[in-house]
């Protein structure tokens, strides 16, 4: 599949599964792939990792970067206050 969807030659494909297996996303199991994380927290680990990098880990400053061009709706508004309302400290 590797070599018909990204012109990947056999030698690259098992060279990147090393690399995504030594990052602890997958594990190869007697040849067979399979996933060690899911899929959202595979996501939410590159969003932190984002914010970090770009934000140096400031969620309100990524917040109003991402809210200086769109505006977020009632219904958006109300989910961002309910997520901090269930991750507050204390």
């Amino acid at each position: 599949m590797c070599e018909s969807e990204l012109n990947w030659k056999k030698s690259t494909t098992y060279t990147m599964l090393k690399r995504i297996e030594s990052k602890g996303i997958f594990a190869n199991q007697n040849g067979v792939v399979v996933a060690i994380i899911q899929r959202d927290d595979f996501f939410a680990e590159q969003s932190n990792q984002f914010v970090k990098d770009t934000f140096n880990g400031s969620l309100p400053k990524f917040l109003a970067a991402f809210t200086k061009t769109r505006k977020l709706s009632e219904s958006e508004i109300d989910d961002v206050l309910k997520l901090i309302n269930e991750h507050k400290e204390g």
